[in-house]
């Protein structure tokens, strides 16, 4: 984007500006103060030859977006919304930053929130269409049209938005695999947004309605989190009891159309949650916690199995004073064990004995340099991805490091890569996640939607700090021992391991094991000592502001 306008053009634009204001073409009722200002100078520009500088353009765009907030709902919020999209979509199409790319995706989203108002479908086209191509891959708009038509028709595939459906034909040859569509069924099912078709009545052993079959819990004085697994998704809705003291309080999740797999029943605990009560209802089931004094909750659900969590903390993750930066407790995550080897090397190494190997390491150096560190496995033991992160929270840590080895088909390829957490963005990464995950890129995909709810901003960017350094320091670190070391950068995915922590958190992948010369690198004590070196070097610049 040019520094400035010429003359001429912002001449042109301050006219253009004059004469829209006079006229009265703005659409809706008169705003106060500078927001006429916005609204009118933002249409201005849309259509304007060139662009002033970047700052002004998007201050103009955030004016329009902040107008659209406060109306609400309604064809003037969508209107809004997709006016500032669009004006923030021409920033991008000329200095290309990412950024920006993004933050139009979120806005027309914004705007298609309801998709019965006028206007909404053309935004969540454009949402569609920009995601694809900032993704480069035509799937990904497929996907993302294929959402929007089933969340407008209820699930009918007959109604819906009108214009979608002849994009979805022109798009034809670049559907994704049905398990891809079927996953965004399921989670918008498990949404309330649609209602899945019940299987055929003659197949004899169809179960017609979800299933609670088991509520798992992990409880400390700070934080908690339970989660309840259904046998398959469910929409459920979440509330609260207050209390004037706290004490008493509860948070509740009512899960529609859901049978219990079991009796009700009545969990006392310790600590933040004092009981986790579970009971049919009128309408289905409930999952309420009774809590130990006020809480800050969040509710969120993750497909293959099909669960609901429920993360209870004292305070919410990010809330921070002046000593935001300061590390005294690190949590490390050796990734798989027990019946979870992880990936395998040519010659037999486990990822699940490298990732314990390194955070023992780590977890002694750490210690020298007093951080008080703990482990979410200390043996070789099978432990579920969410109870990792429900251990870090429990814990209290200020940083959360999950530690890995790569793999991958392509049996040349090396390197260390580190990850934070964030929308699948490449068919590598969502690769990555998916074998971490354990589960099917589909559904990983999905974490892309939860986040989008979660609005964790300034813990993202701690998180990729982070991330840099200890991307930094590993690739140093081994260095020293060889010479061969590829930086692979810092890459965002989405990892189950990772969602909800309430602290920074990364997913280190060390090195690549199924590359023959990096097995025999990891295999060695010589380099886990190197890793666990860097582990502790991005810990102490973290916690030094560097």
């Amino acid at each position: 984007m040019r520094r400035a306008a010429r003359p001429s053009a912002l001449a042109a634009l301050a006219a253009a500006v004059l004469a829209l204001a006079c006229s009265g073409r703005a659409k809706g009722p008169p705003d106060a103060g500078g927001a006429t200002d916005d609204v009118s100078v933002a249409r201005a520009l849309l259509s304007a030859r060139e662009l002033p500088p970047r700052p002004e353009v998007i201050a103009r765009a955030q004016g329009v977006a902040l107008l659209a907030g406060r109306e609400g709902a309604g064809a003037r919020a969508v209107e809004l919304h997709a006016l500032a999209a669009a004006l923030v979509e021409r920033v991008w199409r000329v200095e290309h930053r990412e950024q920006d790319a993004r933050e139009a995706i979120d806005l027309y989203r914004a705007a298609a929130k309801d998709l019965t108002i006028d206007g909404a479908c053309a935004a969540a086209e454009r949402a569609a269409t920009l995601g694809g191509e900032l993704a480069g891959d035509a799937q990904t708009t497929y996907a993302e049209l294929y959402r929007a038509q089933r969340r407008s028709s209820g699930g009918d595939a007959g109604a819906g938005c009108a214009s979608v459906g002849p994009r979805l034909a022109l798009l034809a040859p670049f559907r994704p695999p049905a398990q891809v569509l079927d996953a965004i069924d399921q989670g918008l099912a498990g949404e309330g947004a649609i209602a899945l078709a019940v299987a055929d009545a003659s197949s004899a052993r169809v179960s017609v309605i979800p299933r609670l079959t088991r509520v798992e819990h992990w409880v400390g004085s700070e934080g908690a989190r339970v989660v309840v697994h259904l046998d398959k998704p469910a929409p459920f809705r979440v509330g609260d009891v207050k209390s004037v003291t706290g004490v008493g309080a509860r948070t509740y999740v009512e899960l529609d159309g859901v049978e219990l797999a079991s009796e009700a029943r009545q969990t006392p605990l310790s600590g933040i949650v004092r009981r986790v009560v579970t009971e049919p209802t009128s309408t289905g089931a409930r999952v309420a916690l009774e809590l130990a004094g006020p809480a800050y909750r969040r509710v969120f659900h993750l497909v293959e199995p099909y669960r609901v969590v429920i993360d209870i903390a004292k305070n919410p993750p990010g809330a921070s004073g002046p000593g935001a930066r300061s590390v005294s407790r690190v949590v490390l995550d050796p990734g798989h064990g027990g019946n979870d080897p992880g990936a395998t090397g040519p010659s037999g190494l486990k990822e699940k004995d490298v990732t314990l190997a390194v955070a023992h390491k780590a977890a002694a150096v750490l210690s020298r340099i007093g951080v008080e560190v703990a482990l979410t496995r200390d043996d070789d033991r099978y432990i579920t991805l969410e109870e990792r992160t429900a251990r870090a929270n429990g814990f209290g840590a200020d940083l959360f490091i999950s530690i890995h080895c790569n793999a991958s088909e392509n049996r040349a390829r090396r390197g260390v890569e580190t990850y934070v957490l964030d929308t699948s963005k490449t068919d590598l990464a969502g690769r990555v996640a998916a074998r971490e995950n354990a589960t099917s890129q589909a559904a990983t995909a999905e974490i892309g939607q939860i986040l989008a709810t979660m609005r964790l901003a300034d813990q993202a960017t701690r998180s990729t700090r982070l991330a840099q350094l200890l991307q930094r320091a590993g690739v140093a670190s081994l260095s020293l021992v060889s010479r061969d070391v590829v930086d692979g950068g810092v890459h965002t995915a989405g990892f189950y391991v990772l969602v909800g922590a309430r602290m920074p958190a990364v997913l280190f992948e060390t090195s690549y094991i199924s590359n023959a010369i990096e097995e025999q690198r990891l295999g060695s004590a010589d380099a886990q000592q190197r890793l666990a070196d860097a582990i502790a070097n991005a810990v102490k610049a973290y916690r030094e502001g560097r």
